[in-house]
C-alpha cells in the first residue's frame, strides 16, 4: 500500500499514530481501524523519513566502533555523571546499565538514569552528551527551548550529534556488536 514495509498493531487507543523508533514503521491503531487511511494521508512525511533513514544508514557504515571493558565503560558513566551533576547542580539517582530497545539513554522522575549499554561502543564525546543530555532533564523535563538553550550552551552543535547518533544507532544494530554485549558483563542492571 505505501510501498515500505512496515508493522501494524492495534491497541486499546483513540487516535492512531505512526512511529519510527527503530528504522521501521509501526502503525499504532485503534481496535479494528484498517491503516490505508493514515498511510494515504501521511505517505510524504513517510517518504521522507525513510529517505534519512536510508541516508543514516549508508553514513552509518563509516562510524568506527570503540571497545571498552565493561569495568571502563562504568566508571566512564560515574565519572561523568558526578561532573556534570555538579555543573547542572542536579542530584541525579541511581545509574543503570542495560540493553535498550530504541534508545540511548533515559531519565526517570526519581532522577534515575538508565544508559543503553551499545553505548560503550561510541566515541567518548557522543557518550559525554548522550549522559548530559539525561542529566539536564532533571532540570528540564522536556525538549523545550530551555532544555535546548541548556545543551548549547555545552555542546556547539547538538544537532550533528543527534545526527551522528543516529548514524550509530544503525551501525550498530543487527551486527554482531550489538549481540554481543549482553554475553560481556553490560547488561547486568545496576
Amino acid at each position: 500500500m505505501c510501498g515500505f514495509p512496515y508493522d501494524v498493531v492495534h491497541r486499546n487507543i483513540k487516535f492512531p499514530r505512526l512511529e519510527f523508533k527503530t528504522g521501521t514503521l509501526l502503525v499504532v491503531l485503534p481496535k479494528g481501524e484498517k491503516e490505508t487511511r493514515i498511510l494515504k494521508k501521511h505517505r510524504q512525511w513517510i517518504e521522507n523519513k525513510y529517505k534519512i533513514i536510508e541516508e543514516a544508514k549508508e553514513a552509518a557504515k563509516d562510524c568506527e566502533i570503540v571497545t571498552r571493558e565493561s569495568d571502563e565503560f562504568r566508571a566512564l558513566i560515574k565519572e561523568l555523571i558526578v561532573n556534570f551533576s555538579r555543573e547542572l547542580g542536579c542530584d541525579p539517582g541511581h545509574l543503570y546499565v542495560k540493553k535498550m530497545v530504541s534508545k540511548w539513554a533515559s531519565c526517570s522522575k526519581k532522577g534515575n538514569i538508565t544508559v543503553n549499554s551499545l553505548l560503550a561502543m561510541l566515541p567518548k564525546s557522543l557518550v559525554e552528551y548522550v549522559v548530559y543530555h539525561e542529566l539536564a532533564h532533571l532540570k528540564y523535563r522536556k525538549h523545550d527551548d530551555f532544555f535546548w538553550k541548556c545543551i548549547g550552551k555545552k555542546f556547539a552543535n547538538p544537532n550533528g550529534l543527534e545526527k551522528e547518533l543516529c548514524f550509530y544507532w544503525f551501525r550498530l544494530q543487527n551486527t554482531s556488536y550489538a549481540k554481543c554485549i549482553n554475553a560481556s558483563g553490560f547488561g547486568d542492571g545496576k
